[in-house]
Parts: C-alpha cells; structure tokens; sequence
C-alpha cells in the first residue's frame, strides 16, 4: 500500500497535480509526439538533478531533529515563546536558502519538535516574504529602489502576520 501512496501521492493535493501532468502530457504526446518526447527527457533530467538536493534537505532536516534538543526548540520556538519566537522564526525562515524542497523540511522538522503553529506559520511567511536568497534576483530584475522597499514591508509584515498568529492560536 505504501508503494502505491508513493506513486498517486499521499493526499489529494498530490493526486490532482499529478493527473494533471498526465493530462497535459499525454495531450502532448497526441498533438506534438516529438516535443513531448524531449519534454520527458528534460523533465526527467531536472528530476535526477534535484533528487541529491532534496535528498540532502531531508537529511538536514532529520539531523536537526536528532541534534536540537526539545528544549531548545520549545524555548526559541514553543509556545511560550512569544514574540522572542515570532521574530526569530520569521527572520530564520527568511535568511534561509533554497526552494521549498530544502526549506520545507526543515520547518516541518521543527513542527514535528514541538515548534507553535504560529511560528511555523510565521516561518513559512518570512521564507516568502522575505526570502534574502532572492535579493541577487531582484537586483537583476529590479532596481535597489524596488529590493529595498520589498524588504522594508516583507520584514515588518511577516512579524506583523506572526503577532496576529500567535494571538488567534495562543
């Protein structure tokens, strides 16, 4: 059985994009047959790239849960954390690197230590909001101008955003 999860996914939300990249595909294949074929050798090239980074992710993830102590992550992240956890969640989550692959686990290991709903939430606010790993690419995009101002709301908001979590959960 869990194979099978493993192939259609574990909830629905899985089970809908993966039918739809069937669909798409296999309209694909019937309207341009040889693009589709080098749609599924490029895809399967990114899938093989990313397996090493995802991989390593989970692997930081469960050191995390093994290296941190429960205590520690219930002082800075528990729920009588309060703003001290609010704001570190947030700017942690913020500062740290990678898509959602490398990122996600991490937070979810945090969870699974006991970490509040509403820094989790927080977390996960602040690692879009701000996400300091973005800042090369909005300076390519964007002027410093645009960056600046992108930051000096993304902070406050994701803290903000935590405050008004942290209230409705506590």
């Amino acid at each position: 059985m869990n194979f099978f999860l493993l192939i259609i996914g574990r909830n629905w939300a899985q089970r809908i994009i993966l039918l739809t990249a069937i669909v798409l595909y296999l309209y694909l294949i019937l309207i341009k047959p040889v693009i589709a074929k080098k749609v599924l050798i490029s895809a399967f090239s990114s899938f093989f790239s990313l397996i090493p980074i995802i991989f390593a992710a989970i692997l930081i993830a469960q050191i995390i849960n093994v290296l941190l102590p429960d205590a520690l992550i219930m002082q800075w992240f528990g729920k009588e954390s309060g703003l001290r956890g609010i704001v570190a969640g947030g700017l942690l989550a913020g500062f740290l690197q990678g898509g959602p692959y490398a990122v996600y686990p991490i937070i979810q290991s945090l969870l699974q230590k006991g970490a509040h709903v509403s820094i989790i939430v927080t977390m996960l606010i602040g690692y879009g909001a701000i996400g300091l790993s973005r800042i090369a690419y909005d300076f390519i995009f964007f002027e410093p101008y645009i960056t600046g101002l992108r930051l000096l709301f993304a902070i406050p908001l994701t803290i903000l955003s935590g405050i008004i979590l942290y209230f409705i959960f506590h």
